[in-house]
This record gives C-alpha cells, structure tokens and sequence, in this order.
C-alpha cells in the first residue's frame, strides 16, 4: 500500500454487476473536501458495453484534473485477516506485512496480491492492527482485464465487504457484517474486545434457519480458541449489521447462542455510501487496494504514451494539414505565375507591335516634316533669292542642313551678304525657320564669282 501524498482531488467509484442495479451499473463520482469527500454525478451505464468516453476517459484532461478511478472485487474472493504488529511507523508495517503473509493466507504468496488498512484501537501507542485482504492474482488480473473491456482502467480495487466492516468497528462487540456487494449469504465476523480487533472471519451461510445454525457453530470454535489463548473472557455483545429480512433470520440462533437476548441490530448502508468510503480512503492514499505496483506502473505508463502518440498524431496530422495547404497554395500561385507570364507575352507582343507602330508613324512624321521642310526652305530661297544672284545647286543635307550654291557678278558681291541674312530672318509658322545660316563664302573667278553658304534648319520646325 502506497503512503505517497496524493495529488488527486477527484475520484470515480464503479459499482457493477447484479448487485447495482441490475443489468446497469453506476459510476459514482466523488471530489475531495475539507470534511472528507462530495458526491457529484451519478452515472448510470449498461453492464455489457463499454463506458463512454465522457464517463470515465483517461486523456490530456486529466494532467490538468488528476483522478483516481476505483471499482470494488467481489468480497467472496478475498480471504480477511487480521494481524497486530508490534510497530506503529507507517514505513514498517508494509514490510511486516509481508513477511507474514506465508503464515495467514491460505494460498502461495507469490501467487497472491494482497492490501491492507490500519484499523482503530487502543494499544498503548506500541502496537497496530491491520485488516489484511488476499486475493489470488490471476482472479485480480482477470478483474483488471474484464475492467479494461469495459473502458474503466482501475488505479485501485476494494473489497466492499472489508470496507464496510473497517468502518463499524469503532466499539468492542460481535460484529456480523453483511456484504453490501450484494454476495448471497456472505458475512463478515469480527470480534473486539478490549478495544483491539482479535478475530476476522468470512463465512458464506446458507439462507434461513440452517444459516443461523452454521454462524453459531462457528462461532463457538471460535470461542473456544479465544479461552485458550486468553483474549476472551466472556462473550461480547452481538452487533448485526445488514437488511432487516437477513436479521430476523440471523437473530434468533445469535440470540441462543450468546444468552444475552436479540442482537443489537444496526441497518446495512447503501452502497453509494460504501463507495463514499472507498473514494475518501483512496483519495487519503489508505485502505486497501489490490492493484499490483507493477501493473499500475504499467497503466501509468500506458497513458503517458497514449497521450504521446496521441499529441505526435495531432502534430503529424496538422503537420500534414500545413503540407497540402502549402501545395495548393503554391500550386494556386503557380498557375497565376503562369497566367501572368502567357499575359506578359501577349502583352510584350503588343508592345512590340505598339512599338514598331511608334516607329513607323515617326518615320512617316520625319518624312512628312522633312518633305515640308524641304518645301519651306525652297520657298524662303526663292522668294528672298535677289534677282542679282544666280541659284546653281540646292542640297537639303541629312534633314538638317541647307546648301545654297550660285554665281554671281563680281560688283554684286554686296548682294549675296544681303541673301545671307534675308535668310536668316525667314519665319514660318511665326517660328524661325533656321537656327544659324553660316556667313557665304564668295570667290572670284575671272569676270565671275561663285558663292555658297550653309544654314541649319531649326529642329524644332523640322519636326
């Protein structure tokens, strides 16, 4: 039995099979509270399939919220015992349970599990009883498997018949316990006298008069040993605890056999209450649990990884979410990159067709402007051309520059400084028509002398 602090504060408490309802079962749940433990929800659920998942699901949730689920092992499995240990530290008494265990369980120890709770008495401060329960491991091994079908994976089981006798036993007497598990004519018979539990006997009885009669007789064996070995002088008052009915058929062999009339009769608790007491011993970490510290080992473990695989498949499938999200993603904008490079090309194409069009109307621009030009610079030559001077050639060079050659007589020279600068001052379209006409050059040649000049048309008419 694990004395580790517990950090759980809730706990779930399965009732199952005929004696809970039937073909249903209940899951009672519990919260822990200053004065011991609150009842919460109540869930009933059928015998024969498994729990939902919201009832008793063991996920991320419970890192935040630590639980501790409990179900109870049939009472008619566990063999009671009671040993008084000469120690009262809490670190000693699982050990010295242990080496005891060959001397009072009935089966091999190595093929038990086994629990135990300190049960209340006066001693003297210099020595404990216990209230130790043994159950064949693979009748538990078959419980925790039968559970785990069920989807409830048991952190702790309890003997519901063990639990409610741990719990009456608080005043000296013959206490005869029912089971509140529901097994047929199974009792518990604890004695304690002088305020130290000697004896803890489970009887399964038969129904009715034979009942009584086989109690009794047991009973008596029982007295006789406890003469002899001097723990019992004279016989205690008879406790009953259970249903009225089982009682009234215990009560009359009780009666005769201790002498001292009808038993005192205390009623049987429901088992909602028992499971109250499960659930505070198991949240204080005390009691008795027969889950083995390796398969609990193995559950815990069991759940760490399931949480793991569970967050690395959440992360491996966003992770794969992401991936195809980014394949589409790209893949949309592959397609619009494409869309947009085959636009590009048309639109280069039109660019280029706009372009070659651009040129073309230049050139036929230039050549218009160039054809007018021309017929400009031919009219101002003719109509500023004096009528002492002889126009031999013309040359419109490159677009841009007019050549004027001629003749005239040497007396006249005067005349072609006069052509020069008419020439200059020719306007069209109220803009000037050349933007520099170079002086002319004259030379002499015997009775005649040549002339010519050159003048650069204005651009800015040419275009």
């Amino acid at each position: 039995m694990s004395q580790r602090r517990s950090r759980e504060k809730h706990c779930l408490v399965l009732l199952d099979g005929p004696a809970h309802g039937g073909p249903r079962g209940r899951v009672h749940a519990f919260e822990s509270a200053r004065d011991g433990v609150r009842p919460g929800a109540i869930h009933e659920v059928p015998a024969d399939v498994p729990l939902p998942g919201f009832v008793a699901g063991r996920d991320w949730q419970l890192l935040l919220k630590p639980r501790l689920d409990v179900a109870w092992m049939g009472s008619e499995t566990a063999c009671l015992r009671v040993l008084d240990l000469p120690t009262t530290e809490p670190s000693e008494i699982g050990p010295m349970v242990e080496i005891q265990l060959e001397k009072i369980s009935p089966i091999p120890a190595a093929q038990a599990v086994h629990g135990f709770e300190v049960l209340p008495g006066a001693h003297g401060g210099s020595s404990t009883t216990v209230l130790v329960a043994i159950v064949a491991r693979n009748v538990v091994e078959q419980r925790l498997a039968a559970l785990a079908a069920k989807g409830f994976v048991a952190d702790r089981l309890d003997i519901p018949l063990a639990r409610e006798l741990a719990g009456r036993l608080q005043e000296d007497g013959l206490w005869v316990v029912s089971d509140p598990g529901g097994a047929q004519g199974l009792v518990a018979v604890a004695w304690r006298v002088d305020g130290r539990v000697r004896q803890v006997d489970v009887l399964r009885l038969m129904p009715g008069e034979a009942g009584g009669r086989a109690l009794a007789a047991a009973l008596t064996r029982v007295a006789w040993a406890a003469e002899m070995e001097g723990w019992l002088k004279e016989t205690p008052p008879v406790r009953l605890v259970g249903g009225e009915a089982w009682a009234d058929a215990l009560g009359p062999a009780l009666a005769e056999w201790s002498g001292q009339g009808a038993p005192a009769r205390q009623p049987a608790r429901e088992a909602s209450a028992v499971a109250a007491d499960s659930a505070r011993m198991a949240l204080g970490r005390a009691g008795i649990t027969l889950v083995p510290e390796d398969v609990a080992t193995r559950n815990r473990q069991a759940f760490v990884d399931r949480l793991w695989m569970r967050g690395l498949g959440s992360v491996g499938a966003l992770y794969l979410v992401l991936v195809l999200g980014g394949i589409a993603w790209f893949t949309h904008k592959e397609s619009e990159l494409s869309d947009t490079q085959v636009n590009l090309r048309g639109l280069a194409q039109h660019y280029t067709n706009a372009m070659r069009l651009r040129d073309q109307v230049l050139i036929l621009e230039e050549q218009a402007n160039l054809r007018f030009a021309a017929l400009d610079c031919w009219k101002a030559t003719v109509e500023t051309l004096p009528d002492d001077l002889t126009l031999t050639t013309m040359n419109f060079i490159r677009g841009r520059t007019l050549r004027l050659d001629g003749t005239v007589d040497p007396s006249r020279r005067d005349a072609v400084t006069r052509f020069n600068s008419e020439l200059l001052a020719v306007k069209v379209r109220n803009q000037p028509l050349f933007a520099s006409v170079k002086p002319a050059q004259v030379q002499v040649r015997g009775t005649m002398a040549t002339w010519s000049f050159e003048a650069e048309l204005n651009r800015m008419e040419a275009k």
